[in-house]
C-alpha cells in the first residue's frame, strides 16, 4: 500500500468521492506491485571500430518505468533541464513571446455535487476531446510548433484542466485570440463567464524570464510524481488514479484514450528528450523480475536465441564477472 491508509479512509467516507473508492484501491494496488519491478535486459556490445572484436555479453538491470516511478520523474526533470540548457547555448532560438492558456470547464464541486451532471471519468472524456480539439485550433492560429501541454487535477474536486505553453516568435493578433477563446467557451461548449479560458501573453526580455517560464510548468509535476505522494491530497489521488483508469474501455472504467499529464510537442520532445546515437548493442532476451515476490518472467527473446544465448554463454555472459550495469537513475 503507497496511498496512505489515512487518504483512503477519507475517500471513502467522502460523499462526493466514495464513488470512485474500489478503483482508487486498485490504482494503489497497481503502484505496489509495480514500485519493486526491475526489467533485465540481455545482450552483446559490439565495437562498431572493429568488427573483428570478439562481441562482449553484458546484462542490463533497469527500474521499471511507467508514469508514477522515480525513474519516470527523473526523466520529466531532465527533460526539463534540456530544454532551459537548449536556450541557454541557443539564444537566436529565444522566442520573442511566451503564452500560456489555462483551459478549465464546468463540473461539479463538493459544494455542488450535481453541477454539470458528469462524474470525474465522463468529464475526462468530454474534456479530453475538447482539449484535443482546442489545440488543433491553437497549432492553425499562433504558428509555433513548440508548446507544452500538462494536466492538472482541480485542488478541490480532483476534476482535470490544463495549462498549455507556447514559445512564439510573432505575437498573437487579438483575433486570434479571441476565436481561441471563442472555440474553447462556446463552439466546444466548455467555458463559462467564471470557468474558461484564460489566456496571458509575455514578452520575455532575457534567458531568466524563459527559466521562470519553464520553471512555471515545472511545478505542477508534483501533483502527479510518485516521489511527491505523500504530499497528495485525497483530490490528488482522484486525479492520478483517473489518468491511470484513462486507456481502460468504458466498460471497465476508462475512456478507451491515453491521457498524459505532460506531454511536449514534437518539436519540443526533440529538445526535451534527444534520442542518443544507437551503439553497437545486440539484444537477445528481456526479463522483468519482482525482488518484493522474489521471482522473474520471460518477456521476449530474439529469433536467434537459442544459438546466440550459447555464444553469450560462451563468452563469459554466464560467469561472476559478467558486466551487470545497474541503472539506478536517467
Amino acid at each position: 500500500m503507497l496511498i496512505s491508509p489515512a487518504i483512503l479512509e477519507d475517500i471513502r467516507t467522502d460523499s462526493f468521492l466514495k464513488y470512485m473508492y474500489k478503483h482508487v484501491l486498485a490504482f494503489d494496488r497497481y503502484l505496489d506491485s509495480t514500485s519493486n519491478l526491475t526489467i533485465n535486459l540481455k545482450g552483446f556490445e559490439l565495437d562498431l571500430d572493429d568488427p573483428s572484436d570478439a562481441p562482449d555479453p553484458v546484462e542490463y538491470k533497469i527500474p521499471y518505468k511507467m508514469r508514477w516511478t522515480k525513474v519516470y520523474d527523473n526523466m520529466q526533470l531532465c527533460g526539463f533541464y534540456n530544454l532551459e540548457w537548449f536556450f541557454a547555448l541557443h539564444p537566436d532560438q529565444t522566442p520573442n513571446y511566451t503564452m500560456m492558456i489555462t483551459l478549465t470547464g464546468t463540473h461539479a464541486t463538493p459544494r455542488n455535487p450535481k453541477k454539470g451532471g458528469l462524474g470525474h471519468m465522463a468529464y475526462l472524456a468530454k474534456f479530453h476531446e475538447a482539449h484535443r480539439k482546442a489545440k488543433d485550433l491553437m497549432r492553425k492560429y499562433l504558428e509555433t510548433d513548440r508548446y507544452l501541454s500538462m494536466l492538472e487535477g482541480h485542488p478541490k474536486s480532483g476534476y482535470a484542466h490544463a495549462h498549455n505553453l507556447y514559445f512564439l516568435y510573432n505575437e498573437p493578433s487579438q483575433k486570434a485570440l479571441d476565436t481561441i477563446q471563442n472555440h474553447w467557451n462556446n463552439t466546444l461548449g466548455m467555458g463559462s463567464a467564471k470557468h474558461g479560458i484564460k489566456i496571458v501573453v509575455n514578452q520575455p526580455r532575457n534567458f531568466n524570464d524563459i527559466k521562470s517560464f519553464i520553471a512555471y510548468s515545472m511545478a505542477y509535476l508534483g501533483k502527479t510524481t510518485i516521489g511527491d505522494l505523500p504530499e497528495w491530497s485525497k483530490y490528488d489521488v482522484i486525479f492520478n488514479t483517473c489518468l491511470w483508469l484513462s486507456p481502460r474501455p468504458k466498460n471497465f472504467g476508462g475512456i478507451g484514450h491515453r491521457v498524459r499529464a505532460c506531454q511536449p510537442s514534437r518539436a519540443l520532445s526533440r529538445i526535451m528528450h534527444p534520442h542518443p546515437q544507437k551503439g553497437g548493442y545486440m539484444h537477445l532476451e528481456t526479463s522483468v523480475s519482482d525482488k518484493k515476490r522474489n521471482d522473474s518472467s520471460v518477456l521476449y527473446q530474439a529469433s536467434s536465441y537459442d544459438v546466440n544465448i550459447v555464444a553469450w554463454e560462451n563468452f563469459g555472459g554466464d560467469e561472476p564477472d559478467c558486466p551487470i550495469v545497474e541503472v539506478h537513475e536517467f
